[in-house]
């Protein structure tokens, strides 16, 4: 289990985070999802390790994750605005990150559609191709939680469906996954625990089933209860 316990963090007088605390239970798909600004890419950040908090820590089963040998070890992440080398290949990139990583899975290329593009370069790929090679980055290793900012930028409804069926396989093989995801509709599609941030504060977590509970909204959608925890 991930824990994160009282984590705030302050830029000069704005205040991104505030005493933010949630679990991540093994095995699951979590949904950080709040408005524009409410300091998700900031939490992420600091899960990962991108970023120290001003106060609080996370923790792994217990233990803080600052205590493992190395965090990169436990967490893999892929930030929104990931850049990756340009004028490397297609090709020369999963082998940078093979070799890297020592890690290899064939399937991954074959199911993010990545072969045929192998002597393209980088900066040539369309949106779409860009976040495949990104998931590629964030999937090619044996690191237990995964934590992806967006992940479902510029994918088509039919390569959507593609792109989730590989986050719902790679968690039954007992991966856990963190997702930041902006349109609710896609979150409610994968997520099966959420927490809800605004102005930098968790205003409430739990299941679906769990908030439509708490907010007295039977079989209300995702968009539904969080438009009512917001007013």
């Amino acid at each position: 289990m991930l824990k994160i316990n009282n984590i705030s963090k302050r830029y000069l007088k704005t205040v991104a985070l505030d005493k933010v605390s949630f679990e991540v239970s093994e095995g699951s798909i979590m949904g950080i999802i709040g408005p524009n600004g409410a300091g998700k890419s900031t939490l992420l950040d600091i899960i990962s390790g991108f970023q120290n908090p001003d106060e609080g820590g996370i923790y792994y089963n217990d233990q803080p994750v600052s205590l493992f040998k190395e965090k990169k070890q436990l967490i893999s992440y892929m930030p929104e605005n990931l850049t990756i080398y340009p004028d490397y290949t297609v090709a020369a990139f999963i082998d940078f990150i093979q070799k890297a990583t020592g890690y290899e899975d064939s399937e991954l290329i074959k199911t993010l559609n990545l072969a045929k593009l192998k002597n393209r370069k980088i900066r040539h790929l369309s949106k779409g191709y860009h976040q495949r090679l990104k998931l590629f980055f964030a999937l090619s290793n044996r690191k237990k939680i995964i934590v992806l900012d967006e992940p479902f930028n510029g994918f088509d409804p039919v390569q959507l469906i593609e792109i989730l069926e590989l986050i719902k396989e790679k968690n039954r093989q007992g991966r856990t996954f963190i997702l930041s995801i902006h349109h609710l509709y896609d979150a409610e599609k994968i997520c099966n625990y959420y927490t809800l941030i605004d102005e930098g504060r968790v205003v409430t977590t739990g299941s679906l089933e769990t908030l439509r509970h708490k907010f007295g909204v039977e079989k209300a959608s995702l968009e539904q209860i969080f438009i009512r925890a917001l007013q």
